[in-house]
């Protein structure tokens, strides 16, 4: 069985995030450091490992035949 991918769910004003994993319904309260904290809401699966982040890679370069693919699916890339 292959790790569980939590995503953020919301934000609070207050700096704390909720994760939430959609394959097991875990859920986590997050405040980040200095005053570093987690809440657990729903433990989900715990045999699971669960992974997650917030950034995004960048796409450096889509190929000619990428475009072309896409296109054929109805999404413009520019």
């Amino acid at each position: 069985m292959g790790p569980h991918e939590m995503v953020v769910s919301s934000s609070a004003e207050t700096g704390a995030e909720e994760w939430s994993c959609p394959s097991c319904g875990r859920r986590l309260l997050l405040r980040w450091p200095p005053r570093f904290e987690r809440v657990v809401l729903h433990p989900g699966d715990e045999r699971v490992v669960h992974v997650g982040g917030r950034a995004v890679p960048a796409i450096d370069r889509v190929t000619e035949q990428e475009r072309r693919w896409l296109a054929a699916y109805g999404i413009v890339w520019d």
